[in-house]
């Protein structure tokens, strides 16, 4: 590690703590560039503004506002690559610019937005973080409030900056109608001179949406205004995307109230003075941009150095020796195949160990086939129970006989491909703080980072749809031994999702490679999971919340459990008393990630009551007066109030 430096350098890593910054962006947004600099310099990198985009070096490049930012191939981008998103209303600015899409597919990405990150997975961005423009004083200093002018000597009753598309000069020109000296950029955008030279003379500063898609309120234009000390009106919602302390810094209406809110606070000096005071102060609640720097950097140091060493691994030898798991049941479609990609493997399974629980068709009899025609199987220790035991005690008969540096469970319907052993152990090898190693399949990538992944476990999905994959996983076999953790029969077939919970208890990662090491699933019928599922499911979710939530109360955890119960009272009042407890857990652990999940179980929850018509009319803008679930459900933007009966809002 780099010793004295406030964000440890990872020893080894490739690359230098130099930030080259390079903005595609016109000079308007180069003070948000900026901002990110100095925070950066204050970490202690060194930085350097660059004129044209490079990755062809050994430092850290960050790219802002890089729609036209050109690809020369279909491969991601090298890992010191960071493309910062400013842009709004993702999903229908990508569906327009499939290019952007790509580059942001493709990069480590820093978003500024919770209503994009809510959609980061449905548009294959996996690799993002959050990381929000706040304030950095170096950058942007706050004017001086004896800099401030006397009301006579401000010549301007309401300033707006920015691009002036047809929604916003609806507004403008009727605020010019209504007598009021309006000043704002026609044809040509003004440059941060222009702009600087005339905000002094304004009393009131604008703040409008670009697009009536976006719940995003536009935080550039809005710290401009408050740290130039401007009393400002901003279209804002109640599930508009703000920091709170910045909403209770302005005056906020929807964009039909706009006209008549500036004239009102035009007229209103006392207002304005207070305004003026407030918006600094507000500035100055927000994280430091330092702060929020700090964390984005260790994140990504983290993610890139298990990426490097997921690379690395894939050309390693390895010489570890590893057992496989597989428990059968009725298998005799897949067997065969499965044992042939365990006989295939490049580095040779040290024990080959398959519990059959009590098949009635030919599985066991196919088995024995293999072992007798394929020399590489003619070990396997096959093991047969005569009455079902269940998937989790026949997997726990055979970790009792597994010996070696790891395991890897195989599943008959999940073929792996020849290296699998090999990449994963030496992944194991060379990262000793990871429990669990899982990989991506022909079906698509999968989350790659802990603390992506325990997030992802919160997701109410279908059984076959967790963030890792059990056919997937190797598992650090002797830290298995020395804690004594095993497969816990009440979990059922999830039992192996337990396994992993007890490993972070103990303070292990969990990781997936983004290496197609095993095959699509086999094609079946989905059916609908049956109660015992559900049941075990909870479980493992009941053991789950306490790893995510540490600091939740354990009433508030079981509160908390019944987002995965069988049944829910009837009344939308249990609704709320969900989504309450929800936002509740979130805004103690300020986890982004954790936030994000939890949020789109809130849709889960609203759809199932206003599928069964339980949602009274009125009860969304009910919730979203609420501040607490104001500020939850805000990133969810517009669909909250598809819930609404009869759409209204």
């Amino acid at each position: 590690m780099t010793v004295g430096h406030p964000v440890e350098w990872p020893e080894g890593f490739p690359y230098r703590p130099h930030l080259r910054f390079c903005s595609l962006g016109n000079e308007n947004v180069a003070e948000v560039m900026e901002s990110f600099r100095i925070a950066c310099e204050r970490l202690g990198c060194t930085t350097s503004v660059e004129a044209t985009p490079s990755v062809d070096n050994a430092d850290i490049n960050l790219f802002f506002f890089a729609m036209g930012l050109g690809l020369p191939s279909n491969e991601d981008l090298p890992p010191n690559a960071i493309v910062v998103n400013f842009e709004p209303a993702l999903p229908e600015l990508l569906a327009e610019m499939p290019g952007y899409r790509r580059l942001l597919q493709r990069a480590w990405v820093w978003e500024y937005s919770l209503e994009n990150l809510m959609h980061h997975q449905t548009l294959g961005i996996l690799r993002s973080d959050y990381v929000p423009l706040t304030f950095e004083p170096q950058a942007t200093p706050v004017l001086p409030e004896d800099q401030v002018l006397p009301d006579e000597a401000q010549d301007i009753d309401v300033i707006f900056f920015g691009e002036t598309m047809p929604r916003r000069l609806e507004v403008l020109r009727a605020l010019e109608a209504s007598g009021l000296r309006v000043a704002y950029p026609i044809g040509t955008a003004w440059t941060p001179a222009q702009r600087d030279a005339l905000l002094p003379r304004a009393k009131v500063g604008l703040n409008m949406r670009k697009a009536d898609r976006t719940a995003t309120a536009e935080v550039p234009r809005l710290s401009i205004l408050l740290r130039n000390r401007k009393a400002v009106v901003s279209e804002l919602y109640p599930h508009s995307e703000i920091p709170a302390a910045l909403r209770d810094a302005v005056e906020c209406c929807p964009k039909d109230e706009l006209v008549e809110r500036v004239r009102a606070l035009v007229a209103d000096a006392p207002r304005r003075r207070a305004l003026e005071q407030a918006g600094p102060l507000a500035l100055m609640r927000l994280p430091p941009q330092r702060d929020v720097l700090a964390g984005a950097l260790r994140r990504y140091l983290a993610a890139t150095s298990q990426r490097l060493i997921g690379n690395q691994a894939v050309v390693a030898d390895s010489g570890a020796a590893v057992s496989v798991l597989m428990v059968t049941r009725n298998d005799e479609a897949d067997v065969v195949e499965a044992l042939a990609s365990m006989a295939a493997q490049t580095l040779t399974p040290h024990r080959i160990i398959v519990v059959d629980d009590a098949s009635t068709d030919g599985t066991v009899a196919l088995i024995r086939d293999r072992m007798r025609v394929d020399p590489r199987l003619s070990g396997l220790l096959l093991l047969q129970a005569s009455t079902p035991m269940g998937w989790a005690a026949a997997a726990q008969w055979g970790l009792s006989q597994a010996e070696g540096d790891a395991l890897a469970l195989w599943s008959p319907a999940t073929p792996s491909e020849p290296n699998r052993l090999r990449v994963q152990s030496a992944f194991l090898q060379a990262s000793p703080a990871v429990g669990a190693v899982g990989a991506r399949s022909t079906s698509g990538p999968l989350p790659e980072m802990h603390a992506q992944i325990l997030a992802g476990m919160l997701i109410h999905l279908p059984s076959d749809q967790q963030p890792m994959a059990m056919g997937s996983l190797m598992l650090a076999l002797p830290r298995i031994r020395q804690r004594g953790f095993g497969f816990d029969a009440t979990l059922g077939e999830f039992a192996w999702m337990g396994l992993l919970l007890e490993l972070v208890r103990d303070g292990a990662l969990l990781a997936n490679l983004n290496v197609e090491l095993i095959g699509g699933p086999k094609t079946r019928e989905r059916s609908e999971p049956t109660a015992a599922q559900v049941i075990a499911l909870a479980h493992v979710r009941e053991r789950l919340l306490p790893l995510v939530f540490p600091a939740l109360p354990s009433s508030d955890a079981q509160r908390l459990a019944r987002l995965y119960g069988q049944e829910w009272a009837p009344d939308a009042s249990d609704a709320t008393a969900l989504l309450r407890d929800m936002a509740t857990a979130c805004e103690g652990r300020r986890d982004p990630l954790v936030a994000t999940v939890l949020r789109g179980e809130c849709l889960r929850v609203l759809d199932v009551y206003a599928q069964n018509a339980r949602l009274a009319p009125g009860y969304v803008s009910g919730l979203m007066a609420e501040p607490l679930l104001r500020d939850f459900l805000a990133p969810l933007g517009e669909r909250i109030y598809s819930f609404e009966p009869h759409g209204t809002s």
